[in-house]
């Protein structure tokens, strides 16, 4: 018994870690409004119309 629940703690511990890598891996590649230039702004809208 105490042999299962120590596994599915171990799967429970492995899926929490690889969770936390993919959502730090997200947030590092946004760039936001406010760090772009004019042209740059300018040339999403003209994609987005």
């Amino acid at each position: 018994m105490l042999y299962q629940i120590g596994i599915i703690l171990i799967f429970v511990a492995a899926a929490l870690i690889i969770s936390k890598k993919f959502m730090n891996n997200d947030n590092e590649n946004l760039i936001y409004e406010d760090e772009m230039n004019k042209d740059e702004l300018k040339k999403i809208d003209e994609e987005l119309d």
